[in-house]
């Protein structure tokens, strides 16, 4: 048994006022509805993997009769977090939606909380840890061909992506984002392994370990995808940095 998703689906007075306040305020999406008789009586917005579903109240009593006679809000808020909450912040601290100023809990988190048009209560938090995330593994190859049938058949990885004319080919590894990349030393005379790693900004965090003595081996630099640069830990591994910025 495995659980794939958790979206709740909740009882409002009017769907359509729900939808444009959760689309309109915070930046959702609406992907589905459900009208009966010129009436909305059900939708779903989404925001990347967040999903919410909202019901007219009377049409979900009427799927549910064990409902009957429940209030409409009832002792439940949720608890969102998000990147750059000052922007939601700064657009609804004048409005009549904040119920909380923004403070600092006792755990050491920046939050508030708002009321939606139902008087739901929405806990907004961000977390301000910095992102690190693997992002590749590059490992130089003395036979590109060779190197790409074993990964490929015997190994039995899947090709990401290949830029044949260039001596790269990237195979993913299960589920995860993070591949690995094989490098044709016949195009790349000085490669060697290298592991490579996702930043929120390249060139901030270049100036970050560059104040703490880190040796790095260029200057940041644009590739498709963002910015790049690489460095050396004190055994001479050498690490990247890479952020998606483009």
């Amino acid at each position: 048994m495995e659980y794939q998703s958790l979206s709740p689906n909740i009882g409002v007075k009017s769907v359509n006022e729900t939808v444009i306040f959760y689309t309109h305020v915070l930046g959702f999406k609406k992907v589905m509805s459900v009208s009966d008789e010129n009436k909305v009586i059900w939708a779903m917005v989404t925001y990347r993997n967040i999903s919410l579903m909202f019901q007219d109240y009377n049409n979900l009593v009427e799927e549910y009769p064990e409902l009957n006679g429940k209030p409409l809000q009832s002792a439940i808020s949720f608890y969102i977090k998000m990147d750059n909450k000052n922007a939601l912040y700064n657009k609804i601290c004048k409005t009549e939606y904040l119920v909380k100023e923004m403070n600092t809990t006792s755990y050491g988190i920046e939050e508030f909380a708002i009321r939606d048009n139902n008087g739901f209560i929405l806990t907004i938090a961000e977390n301000t840890k910095k992102k690190i995330n693997y992002d590749n593994f590059f490992f130089p190859v003395d036979d590109y061909e060779k190197s790409k049938k074993f990964y490929a058949e015997t190994l039995g990885l899947k090709i990401k992506f290949e830029f044949k004319e260039k001596g790269m080919i990237a195979f993913s590894v299960g589920d995860e984002e993070p591949a690995i990349i094989l490098k044709d030393k016949q195009k790349f005379s000085n490669a060697k392994p290298s592991l490579w790693i996702e930043v929120e900004n390249v060139n901030a965090m270049y100036k970050e370990l560059k104040n703490k003595d880190v040796t790095f081996l260029t200057e940041p630099f644009k590739i498709k995808t963002g910015w790049a640069v690489e460095f050396i830990d004190p055994s001479n591994n050498i690490i990247g940095l890479t952020d998606y910025t483009s």
